[in-house]
């Protein structure tokens, strides 16, 4: 009997569920039917409204004025820059109409800051983790499957440059300014220009910041080079500490990821309160040092949210197969693929008995998902954001480090320790200005305390590594390796001198038999090639070597269509709170 061991997490709680029957697990799944035109939301865990709220719950990303994105045109065209067809451009997903929670219809993680306005501009639109951590996949009856916490196809440079030229064609363009203007009721009218062009001067600055000599494309942000400048460079006024964010990662999927030891693609974030304050400060959060007073640094950052959204991602489970679309699962041989899996995956992978971490590590015995980090030089993957942020050094500003902390003749830090010490006085003072002390505030990271402690347990630093995480749901999340080189998993089954050398990011249609989104550029139809993005995985930071397992053997056709399989059905811990 196939499938997997369950594992209830929650207040310290351990038990383990029995095996279920691997036919049982294929026919069991819900498959709720869509309305017409829109995504079919599978089985995740989730109601609708906790849908909503994931997707238009601010947590204090503020990258323009509400009222001034929402009266903006497009560069080239007088329809409105959120149209939805212009959102879908950009590889973002417009909502599927307005709601309680997004009355005016943004696109899915575009969100209103709910914090009063303090000034004639009104509040502030940002991110949240829903614009990068959504996804549909295309059927080829052309049915949508939406999958929450999954990866999306944005591309932040794309927008970015959409912006910037949209803001300078405005000021540019007397008729496309009057009509910008004449949405803004608000605004007294002579100060609208004023207004545009501080704000078109601000996104030049950041669409400035994003440049890289090797385009990210679809679905990939170097996220922590993006973290480090945002803090290193702009927050404490440090210029020379501005390095180009030149190794993009593909957006992660969430399922799981709340309870599992390491988190990131290079493990360094080891709670999440900290991990997620540090991804809205790289996603338009903005922070404040207080000219060197530590003990007054803030940030944009709504914690209350932050620690309400990873709650709900906590609950999130993996995709279940949704074979009324994508196909019926062989059962033969998702049997045969689940002893290969054991046999070539499961040491770091993990699954279906997913490991814990010894009890004794955490304060009260919580135990979270082992998930395993694999040396760069055993992996064999691409290096370049692993090696990037060990070997990034900042001038320190305002913050002291301990005179043990690594640092260079000059003075310089790691910019990673930089980051954790403005991570850590910017959550522990929001924390204190809330009131939130003793088990609430051990709540609020998480638990993720060594016992006896008063510090958040450290995330994996050295050696340089990359997280071999739990891998139920992955069918739905390619291109596949971190740095999305590999375009399905029959690929990264396959020796390295069979992968793609280049192939294109975009399309939504699945593959079901290879796993992964359809890449090569005639299998594409020609309205759609437009808004694809070329792949060379020859470019620096973007090979596809390396994750050549069994180590010295090639897997056969046959075993990788094995293992394909019963990845379709690997169950994910079942995790209760």
């Amino acid at each position: 009997m196939l499938g997997r061991k369950g594992l209830i997490l929650g207040a310290g709680v351990i038990v383990f569920l029995g095996l279920a029957a691997l036919t049982d697990v294929i026919m069991s799944r819900n498959e709720a039917p869509a309305e017409p035109g829109k995504a079919q939301a599978l089985d995740q865990g989730w109601s609708k409204e906790l849908r909503e709220k994931f997707y238009f719950t601010s947590q204090g990303s503020q990258l323009m004025p509400y009222a001034m994105l929402r009266a903006l045109e497009q560069p080239l065209s007088d329809k409105p820059f959120l149209d939805p067809a212009h959102v879908t451009e950009m590889g973002f997903l417009p909502a599927d109409g307005p709601s309680a929670l997004n009355p005016d219809g943004l696109p899915i993680g575009f969100v209103k800051d709910p914090r009063p306005a303090t000034g004639a501009l009104g509040p502030m639109v940002g991110l949240t983790c829903a614009a990068c951590h959504t996804a549909d996949i295309e059927a080829k009856n052309g049915a949508l499957i939406r999958i929450d916490g999954g990866a999306s196809q944005g591309d932040y440079q794309l927008l970015m440059a959409r912006l910037s030229k949209a803001l300078d064609i405005t000021l540019a363009d007397p008729a496309k300014f009057q009509r910008f203007a004449a949405r803004l009721v608000a605004m007294d009218p002579k100060t609208v220009r004023p207004a545009l062009e501080a704000l078109a001067t601000e996104i030049r600055r950041l669409e400035a910041a994003s440049w890289t000599p090797v385009p990210y494309g679809r679905g990939r942000l170097d996220a922590f080079g993006h973290i480090l400048n945002a803090v290193a460079a702009t927050a404490i006024n440090e210029p020379a500490n501005y390095r180009i964010p030149d190794a993009p990662v593909s957006y992660p999927f969430l399922w799981t990821t709340p309870w599992q030891r390491y988190v990131q693609w290079n493990g360094v974030a080891g709670n999440p309160l900290g991990r997620n304050l540090g991804e809205v400060l790289g996603v338009f959060g903005h922070a404040d040092f207080a000219n060197g007073n530590l003990a007054a640094a803030s940030s944009t950052a709504l914690g209350e949210n932050l620690v309400a959204l990873e709650a709900w991602v906590s609950g999130l489970k993996p995709p279940p197969w949704p074979e009324k679309v994508l196909g019926k699962v062989d059962a033969a041989k998702a049997k045969r693929g689940a002893e290969l899996f054991k046999a070539n995956c499961a040491g770091c992978h993990g699954g279906p008995d997913y490991r814990l971490t010894p009890a004794a590590e955490t304060e009260g015995g919580r135990q979270w998902l082992a998930v395993s980090m694999v040396d760069v030089n055993t992996v064999k993957t691409d290096p370049k954001m692993a090696m990037n942020f060990i070997t990034r050094y900042a001038k320190p500003g305002p913050f002291t480090l301990p005179p043990t902390a690594p640092r260079l003749p000059d003075g310089q830090v790691l910019a990673g320790s930089l980051l954790l010490a403005a991570v850590s006085a910017i959550t522990e003072n929001d924390l204190r200005a809330r009131g939130i002390t003793g088990d609430a505030r051990k709540a609020a990271y998480g638990w993720r305390f060594a016992p006896g402690s008063n510090a958040p347990q450290s995330g994996w630093l050295l050696p340089p590594s990359y997280k071999a995480g739990p891998l139920a749901g992955v069918w739905a999340t390619g291109p596949f390796l971190h740095n999305g080189s590999v375009p399905t998993i029959y690929d990264l089954l396959s020796p390295e001198e069979e992968r793609p050398a280049v192939f294109y990011v975009g399309s939504k249609r699945f593959d079901a038999e290879k796993l992964g989104f359809v890449s090569s550029y005639d299998s594409i139809p020609e309205a759609e090639r437009p808004r694809l993005s070329r792949f060379d995985t020859s470019l620096p930071g973007n090979s596809n070597r390396g994750h050549a397992f069994p180590t010295g053997a090639k897997l056969p056709p046959e075993n990788r269509t094995a293992i394909i399989e019963y990845l379709k059905v690997l169950e994910g811990p079942d995790v209760r709170h």
